[in-house]
This record gives structure tokens, sequence and C-alpha cells, in this order.
């Protein structure tokens, strides 16, 4: 298969295959970058998918995205390991709005959106998705939409999942949630298993309803292919709680999604969610980390112990914000096979520093 924005779509497709299997397909890290195409104009806001993309698909704009996307298709090359990619996402609470919490959204805050919790008893709500939830059959229609606009030019990712126990948070909301854990343990040991059982009708749903295939694999909202089903999994809510409470309720979640992925990558969110890295690096299927520092903290490439811990343990790595005179200190430290590198920086940059891991690895 090849795709017009991205003409060695099928040579890189194979660089990402012998990624997952350890593999110096290109004899060196893969690089994830992006440029603007000779003799573009820089893109306008008017014209970025990116900006408040949460209000216009959650309102039905979306006509108004796809012509975003073919703006930045325009003026984009991909290049290295990139891929163009863009999903269908409502938001980071659309899980729980799938299982009935209206979404809400405000002109005044474009970049996100929320649901307002809606379980007020365990004991008497079942988590499910509703045939007629209107949330879930406009996801649908809107991944069979970009799936049509995107076929033969870029793929359409999997959403932003937030399962799990991010899902029932939202639900519940966070605070009664936690207390819920001390108050009714048993009723979530239910609940729970409630939850786990609609990640796959999830995913199935929109890998048929964006186009997904053996043909065109899978990317994430992270910017990793597979040839096989591939997704980004995570579970915030678990800063919130500690390690033996995560043991019993949330590590089983995480370790049953990545189970069923053929390849998946785990969102590790913020410092507080450290006590919980030796765990969630001993689940086996998970096979790269993304580590996000958090507001306010070092650079994630500079948690130098944070990532040679993953690395320690046999997992992959995605590395950002950095240029690409500090990518060779990582390349020092972490060596190449796993490891990504999320770059900008000039095409020379770039070229000089795709032959330097070559002769340096």
């Amino acid at each position: 298969m090849e795709l017009l924005c991205k003409p060695d779509f099928s040579e890189t497709c194979k660089a990402w295959e012998h990624f997952w299997e350890g593999e110096l397909y290109l004899g060196r890290p893969l690089i994830v970058a992006q440029a603007r195409k000779a003799g573009a104009d820089a893109l306008r806001p008017e014209d970025n998918p990116n900006v408040s993309r949460y209000l216009r698909e959650v309102t039905g704009e979306w006509e108004e995205q796809l012509r975003r996307i073919d703006c930045w298709l325009e003026h984009t090359d991909f290049l290295y390991e990139s891929i163009p990619y863009f999903g269908p996402d409502f938001g980071p609470d659309q899980f729980a709005a799938f299982c009935g919490a209206p979404i809400k959204y405000s002109p005044d805050s474009p970049g996100t959106n929320w649901v307002d919790p809606i379980v007020e008893d365990w004991r008497t709500f079942t988590v499910g998705i509703e045939p007629e939830n209107s949330t879930w059959k406009r996801m649908m229609e809107y991944s069979r939409r970009m799936a049509e606009h995107a076929k033969g030019r870029y793929l359409v990712a999997t959403i932003d999942l937030h399962g799990n126990a991010d899902a029932l948070s939202a639900l519940r909301s966070p605070q009664t949630f936690c207390m819920d854990f001390l108050d009714f343990p048993d009723v979530l040991d239910e609940k729970m298993l409630e939850i786990r059982r609609l990640f796959s009708v999830v995913y199935e749903g929109l890998y048929q309803s964006g186009g997904m295939s053996a043909e065109t694999g899978t990317i994430g909202w992270t910017p990793f292919w597979s040839p096989g089903r591939m997704a980004t999994i995570q579970c915030d809510f678990i800063c919130l709680v500690s390690p033996e409470t995560s043991r019993r309720f949330i590590l089983p979640a995480l370790a049953e999604e990545a189970s069923y992925l053929d390849h998946c990558v785990y969102h590790l969110d913020g410092p507080e969610a450290l006590p919980h890295l030796d765990q969630i690096l001993a689940i086996p299927d998970i096979d790269v980390i993304q580590w996000v520092s958090g507001a306010g903290q070092k650079p994630m490439w500079q948690w130098l112990d944070v990532l040679q811990q993953c690395r320690a343990a046999g997992k992959g790595l995605q590395i950002y914000g950095l240029d690409c005179e500090q990518a060779k200190i990582m390349h020092g430290e972490l060596g190449a096979e796993k490891v990504v590198y999320c770059l900008g920086g000039s095409r020379d940059e770039l070229a000089r520093l795709a032959d330097w891991f070559v002769k340096n690895t």
C-alpha cells in the first residue's frame, strides 16, 4: 500500500516492523519528524486541525475539521519514519461518554471538554455501551467519514481511549471514586470487570469504522505504527491510589488491554505515577513507555533514571522535547533498539543526525 502524503510508506512500514522486533533495519533509532513543504507558508491557526479540535469535533463541525486536515497535509512533509495520521477524538472523557455521561464543552475552553458524574450508586449502575448511545453513534459516524476522507492519503488513528479506571473515575468523580475503593471494594471488582469488557468493543468499532486493516496497519494518538492492532493505553487515575490498590483493581485491566493488542505504548503521566512504575514495567505485553514528566517539571528526556529503568525492563521509549544535539547525548545513554526520537529542526540538522546515528550505533 502507498499513501499520497507518504510516498515511501511501504519502506517506512518495514522499519516499524523491525522496530517492534528490536531490530535496527535502518542501522539507527527511528526518527519521527515533520517539515514545512518547500515554498509553503506557515500553517495559519485557522487552518490548523489541532487548534480547538475537540470543540469542532464534538459540535459536529466535521467538514471544517477535514478541511483543516487537508491544509495541514498540503503544508507538511512527513520525514523519516513519520506517518501522516489523524484520529476522530471527541476529548479525554469520551470513553465515559460512550457509557452514558453527556459530554460538556464551552466555547471559552475550546481545547478541552469534560463529563459530569452520573453514577450515584454503583450497585444500581451497569457499565456498558447502549446501542443508541448518541456519543458512540456519532463517533462511529465521524470515524467512517474520516476514513472516507483519508483513503489513500493518510491513516485514521485510534483515539485517546482513557478506559479502565479513568472512565469509571469520570463517571463517578475522582474524589468519590477514591473513597469507593475503601467503602465498596467488592463492588468495584465487578465494575472493573464490566469496564474491561468494553475495551475490545470500542477498539473493534474504531478499527472497522476507521477503515483499518492488515493493509493499512494501525497507529495510535502517539506516532507509533504497527502492522497489527496497536494503541496507546494508560490510567492517569492511578496517580491517586496506592500500588496495593492498583495491583488489585487497575493493573489487571492494563495487562488485559496490552494482551489484546499486537503492540502497545503505555502513557506514563507525571511523577505521581512513578510509585507504580515497577508494576507497569512487569506487564510483558507493554512494548514502549511514553514518559510525560508533567507541567513544571524538568523535560522528560532529563529523567535519565526513569528512562534507564524502562530500558532495563526491556521496554522501548519515545523520546521528545529535545534538539538534535541533545538526541546524540541520549543515544549514548539509551542505545538504539526500540527507541524513537520525535524531533524538530531543519532538514539539514535532521539529515546530519540520521547519518550520525548510523555511524554511532
